[in-house]
């Protein structure tokens, strides 16, 4: 019931359009010509599947403590908070197709990807533990200046490292099913480092209430915070470091591509343009971007939800809240894999998002003081977003695989590999959703719920206007989301002739 770690849902493949000419824009990779690059060893995958839980562990401590953080603790408006936090998403998605383009050009001995993602690896750390450590008694402008700057070198880093992990990834193989396999152990690692975050956060940083203050929980304690930035910042980071290493006998997968002239140099916006003409690309993402938008704007809210909404007495058991999210997600990745070798991965993507808001939306119909369930009641809660977690893997797994779809049959019309446009399309949509969403929901926060900042106690109403904001307003982006799939028209059958295609014109 609130937004997977790190992983997010991502693009699908594309329906049969007019072959683009041949000049089509750059911000494109070559075809893959490695041998056998359709087998990837177990132990490849394991190493370029840990990679993901650098952005799994940042979103996971972004999505739950960073509007809390700011404004419970510190006490920066909402509004000032979603607006700095919102910026640097914008910052990061503005970057990310240059990120991309670059990736796709590069001819640096590291290899094109791997070098990006070692500059980004190693400055995730001290950009991460800042955003979690200001100096003491900062004035609110200056506070925001702090949290603007600081999630600005964290979204660089993170793009850095990000948008080339995942362009290498559809260059791992171009198999159909080796390709979902792929995503499931990048799904399967992230889940686990967002388990392992949870567990350590809520065990070691916020076990529960105050030692001075037992009635006041140990998330209104800033020191919490900072240690969890520290170590949350060094696991980032040798993350990044095992997956550079254990990848790096593919850091020369694929050539990269050749450039015609100085000005083509910079038209990876008019490669935008035109990757976002393709019907089934845009309907994919159009859709990702209203989960995006769903996920964080619950993920946002929801220790403000168990705080104050159901009444949860601990932060010590906010733990098993998040936990119960991410173990049903660990259960539901095999078998997503599974269904995905016999249900269109369009199909499984709407029912799974259906899924997933309906139980949204019965976190405020039946939690709450008058509701069925009452409040303080963990266990019906963590059930809850257990089975949440368990449909929302789906997205995770199934999208990834998607893009790498739809990169052949663009290749099929492009003659060209454009790995990191997609990739950088997909991630510029999403960031952009998440920015929009935090900045929304910073707003909402104070002029809609009329949360008072730095305060522990809020009014009936205000807490009756967190769970809405949590459950309801979620809920309903996540059914529009899946509505928007359907005209979605790149089938397993189109995917095999596209292969077909390629195969036929290669030979």
């Amino acid at each position: 019931m609130h937004e997977p770690a790190s992983v997010e849902a991502e693009p699908k493949p594309t329906v049969a359009v007019p072959l683009l000419p041949r000049t089509a824009p750059v911000y494109e990779s070559a075809p893959d010509q490695t041998v056998g690059a359709d087998v990837v060893s177990v132990r490849l995958k394991a190493a370029y599947g840990v990679g993901a839980s650098c952005e799994a562990v940042k979103t996971f401590a972004f999505g739950l403590f960073l509007l809390f953080y700011y404004t419970s603790v510190l006490g920066l408006p909402g509004t000032l908070v979603g607006l700095a936090t919102a910026l640097g998403l914008a910052w990061d998605s503005a970057i990310d197709p240059l990120i991309g383009f670059l990736s796709d050009r590069a001819r640096w001995r590291l290899g094109r990807r791997h070098g990006f993602m070692l500059i980004g690896g190693l400055c995730m750390s001290l950009s991460f533990f800042a955003i979690f450590s200001p100096p003491a008694n900062l004035s609110a402008p200056v506070l925001f200046g702090w949290l603007l700057l600081t999630s600005l070198c964290l979204r660089t880093s993170n793009s850095l490292f990000m948008v080339p992990y995942y362009a290498l990834g559809a260059e791992l193989s171009q198999d159909y099913h080796e390709r979902t396999a792929i995503s499931a152990f990048r799904a399967g690692c992230a889940l686990f480092g967002t388990l392992l975050a949870a567990g350590v956060s809520f065990g070691v940083f916020f076990p529960g209430g105050q030692a001075d203050q037992p009635d006041r929980g140990s998330q209104f304690d800033s020191s919490g915070y900072v240690a969890m930035g520290l170590v949350f910042g060094l696991f980032m980071t040798g993350a990044a470091l095992v997956t550079i290493v254990g990848t790096w006998s593919r850091r020369s997968q694929g050539q990269p591509v050749e450039s015609t002239g100085r000005a083509e140099r910079f038209r990876f916006f008019a490669a935008f343009a035109t990757s976002m003409k393709d019907h089934a690309f845009r309907t994919l993402v159009t859709s990702a971007a209203l989960f995006f938008l769903a996920t964080v704007i619950n993920a946002s809210l929801a220790v403000h939800y168990l705080t104050y909404y159901a009444s949860i007495p601990s932060s010590g058991s906010f733990g098993a809240f998040f936990l119960a999210f991410y173990t049903g997600a660990l259960v539901g990745v095999p078998f997503w894999v599974w269904m995905n070798k016999r249900v269109d991965k369009h199909r499984l993507y709407c029912t799974a998002m259906l899924i997933t808001g309906l139980i949204m939306a019965a976190a405020y119909w039946l939690v709450g003081h008058g509701r069925p369930l009452g409040t303080g009641n963990l266990i019906p809660l963590a059930l809850g977003n257990g089975l949440a977690g368990y449909f929302a893997s789906a997205l995770w797994v199934i999208v990834p695989s998607m893009i790498a779809d739809v990169t052949e049959e663009d290749e099929l019309k492009t003659s060209r590999r454009r790995d990191g446009t997609f990739f950088g399309i997909y991630s510029f949509t999403q960031q952009a959703a998440a920015g929009v969403a935090i900045l929304a929901t910073g707003v909402l926060v104070d002029l809609f719920a009329g949360l008072v900042p730095g305060q522990v106690a809020q009014s009936a109403t205000t807490i009756d206007r967190l769970g809405l904001l949590f459950s309801q307003l979620p809920a309903l982006l996540l059914i529009g989301a899946a509505l928007m799939i359907l005209p979605y028209g790149l089938t397993r059958e189109r995917v095999a002739l596209v292969k077909q295609e390629l195969a036929a014109r290669k030979n």
